[in-house]
């Protein structure tokens, strides 16, 4: 007698294949030839702030990169930075929060310069604390050997994780960290709960597993990736449920992070990145790379 295997229908078919496609990360590490530093200081306090970015950004090969330095008087209101900063044509921008304002003595926003930066320009900015701020520039002392990537939707974004892992020193440890937002998940599941036909233990379950489970072996990825590349760090996993800034918060001063990395607009590139523009307001004392 002759047995027939069951024929899965064109839903269980769909998720059959679906289940069995990944997104893998492919290395590609960013070319940066020029670097603008932009402050509102002079003379040693300028010198010294341009010091410490230039410890701070040393993996990138500062023997290799044009330095462009430009500080107190340089420019006049935002367009004068704006006009300043495509005459330049840099790869990256290094500047602080609050620049050119009196708003570093609240830690309420990022200040308009850097706002306008972002939306305008659209080029990977380095903030760093304020020096008025931190006169001290204690985060001058950052090694960058803990770097840690940031985004609530981390699988795909190989940009963002290519920046990560081109600002990690030698033996390092490159965080990545996917944050799947909690109270969206608790929605959807009270959703599930009000359907009789669903199982909603199950769902909560599965759900959640598959969720997960996506971005653990998109860091599988980037973690081949990198060996395979002969990057000589260590990646480190942070796949969880949260949302919020202190959920953050709390993984970057447990493994005692040295640099943030993270979008800087929502997907659609109109808007500022809600979640990780909030994080960057509370995280005063830590250097952020905004990609």
């Amino acid at each position: 007698m002759r047995i027939l295997a069951p024929v899965l229908n064109v839903d269980e078919f769909e998720s059959v294949f679906r289940a069995g496609y990944k997104k893998s990360f492919k290395f590609a590490p960013p070319e940066v030839g020029r670097i603008l530093v932009v402050a509102d200081v002079a003379g040693e306090t300028l010198t010294e702030y341009e010091g410490a970015c230039r410890k701070l950004v040393e993996p990138l090969g500062p023997d290799d990169v044009e330095w462009t330095i430009r500080g107190e008087g340089s420019w006049e209101g935002v367009q004068g930075l704006l006009d300043m900063v495509d005459e330049v044509k840099p790869d990256v921008i290094v500047t602080y929060r609050n620049l050119n304002s009196d708003a570093w003595k609240w830690s309420y926003s990022l200040g308009v310069y850097v706002n306008a930066i972002t939306m305008g320009l659209r080029l990977p900015i380095l903030v760093t604390p304020n020096p008025r701020a931190f006169p001290g520039l204690a985060w001058q002392h950052s090694r960058t050997d803990s770097v840690m990537v940031v985004n609530d939707s981390l699988v795909g974004d190989d940009r963002l994780v290519n920046w990560g892992a081109e600002l990690v020193r030698d033996a390092g440890v490159l965080h990545l960290t996917h944050m799947e937002h909690d109270e969206i998940f608790a929605r959807y599941i009270d959703a599930i709960s009000k359907i009789p036909e669903l199982d909603t233990d199950t769902a909560r379950e599965t759900l959640l597993a598959q969720l997960l489970k996506e971005p653990r072996e998109y860091v599988a990825s980037c973690r081949a990736a990198l060996d395979e590349a002969g990057v000589p760090v260590t990646v480190k996993e942070h796949v969880q449920e949260g949302h919020r800034a202190a959920d953050y918060a709390r993984i970057i001063e447990e493994n005692e992070v040295d640099l943030v990395v993270f979008p800087a607009l929502e997907e659609d590139r109109i808007a500022l990145h809600g979640a990780a523009y909030s994080l960057a307001v509370e995280l005063v004392n830590t250097p952020l790379l905004m990609v």
